[in-house]
């Protein structure tokens, strides 16, 4: 049975977060929710498989902080 509970962990255990996103922590009636989070655009995801079929679209699509140009709109805001 510990088998079984070790293989299920490794099954359900997030990858590494990509660059540009971090692992948020906030409280909601007294309840500590763990959320994605991408600081420069505030979008936030609840899981890990969603966070990474948005990052698989956003790069493919080049949105968000993926477009290239972004990262240029940045630096004439001065916001590198």
């Amino acid at each position: 049975m510990a088998d079984q509970k070790d293989n299920k962990d490794i099954k359900d255990s997030p990858g590494p977060i990509p660059e540009g996103w971090v692992l948020h922590t906030k409280f909601k009636n007294g309840i500590e929710i763990k959320t994605y989070l991408c600081p420069v655009t505030e979008q936030e995801f609840y899981t890990y498989e969603d966070l990474m079929r948005y990052v698989r679209y956003a790069k493919a699509a080049k949105l968000s902080i993926y477009t290239p140009e972004y990262v240029k709109n940045m630096k004439k805001e001065g916001q590198s």
